[in-house]
């Protein structure tokens, strides 16, 4: 069978199969290392699935979150496992080489997929996968915009990641080793700024005196637009995965770890021929994902004020990382229930 993408979902599902004793071929276009605009966040039940399939990479580990919004702040612990902050240019190089070294994998790195009588496709190939074409596939309507680097000299990062919610979007700010921090930002679209990155560092009261000697050390990267959702994920012998299958907006930073947990259903799938089983727990994932999406938007969206409330009532807020780490649906009596 083929993988066309060598990124974290094709990578991992490449070496699932292959221990499997399934024969793969992994086409992956570019070369590794390489930058990639990303928040860089695999959630716990990302950590998890990945240990499960190649084990963890030596990369920082957080504990939790911590909201900011104006003068209002909240913590919040991961009930359950820890969460890695992975630069993608080692992340994705170490995980493509794991692939590699797996039998029955035939890896090739700088290679464009092209189909060789392969009897099933997997599409791996991110936001803009050449394989939409045969699926109905629907972007926001608002466009986001996302722009991330690496910094030193920020001062007060620890073991948790960052969020504070501005006027313009979120920033985001995590350790990724050595002394660098991420620093991400997303924008709505109306708000955008190409020196956002710096612009938020030196206006966002509650980091401003943190970054006072921030150096850049990796180049700007953006991407837009940002949100993709699919009505299916499998078709007649193919079967989409990672961003290819559908992307919440990064501001539920789900992103790396939905591609991690659909990992071993996508393989079931594959090895027992009930494709539809994938694509219900695929699609029930990205529902979950989206709903949070879209209250965190409008949170976002409020330039404070929700925030503020969101930010003071710590039920919410816990029940919010639940909805996160998918240990509760995103829904009206959830919220409810946390609002109580």
């Amino acid at each position: 069978m083929a993988i066309a993408g060598g990124g974290p979902a094709g990578a991992a599902l490449a070496i699932e199969l292959g221990r499997r004793g399934i024969r793969v071929n992994l086409y992956e276009k570019k070369r590794h290392p390489r930058l990639k605009a990303c928040g860089e966040g695999l959630l716990p039940h990302g950590v998890a699935a990945l240990c499960d399939i190649a084990g963890l990479p030596d990369a920082p580990r957080v504990r939790g979150l911590r909201f900011v919004a104006g003068e209002a702040s909240a913590d919040a612990d991961f009930p359950d496992g820890f969460g890695l902050v992975v630069r993608r240019d080692w992340f994705d190089c170490w995980l493509f080489e794991r692939a590699a070294a797996t039998p029955n994998v035939d890896a090739r790195m700088g290679t464009p997929y092209r189909p060789e009588g392969e009897p099933f496709t997997v599409g791996a190939d991110g936001r803009n996968s050449i394989f939409h074409r045969r699926f109905e596939v629907r972007r926001p309507g608002r466009t986001r915009v996302g722009l991330s680097a690496h910094a030193i000299g920020l001062e007060g990062v620890n073991d948790r990641v960052e969020v504070f919610f501005h006027r313009e979007g979120e920033l985001y700010v995590a350790p990724t080793g050595g002394g660098e921090t991420l620093v991400a930002a997303l924008f709505h679209r109306e708000r955008f700024r190409r020196d956002g990155i710096t612009h938020l560092l030196r206006t966002i009261p509650a980091i401003r005196d943190r970054a006072r000697r921030v150096e850049l050390t990796s180049p700007v990267l953006a991407a837009a637009p940002l949100g993709l959702r699919l009505s299916r994920v499998v078709d007649e012998r193919l079967l989409l995965i990672g961003d290819a299958a559908g992307a919440p907006d990064p501001i539920t930073g789900d992103g790396i770890a939905m591609a991690m947990a659909s990992v071993k259903p996508a393989a079931d799938a594959i090895v027992s021929g009930d494709l539809a089983s994938y694509q219900r727990v695929r699609l029930a994932m990205g529902r979950n994902a989206e709903r949070l999406g879209r209250l965190l938007l409008a949170v976002s969206r409020a330039e404070g004020r929700t925030a503020h409330v969101l930010l003071r009532k710590r039920s919410l807020v816990t029940t919010l990382l639940d909805v996160a780490l998918g240990r509760q649906p995103m829904n009206i009596r959830t919220l409810v229930k946390a609002a109580l």
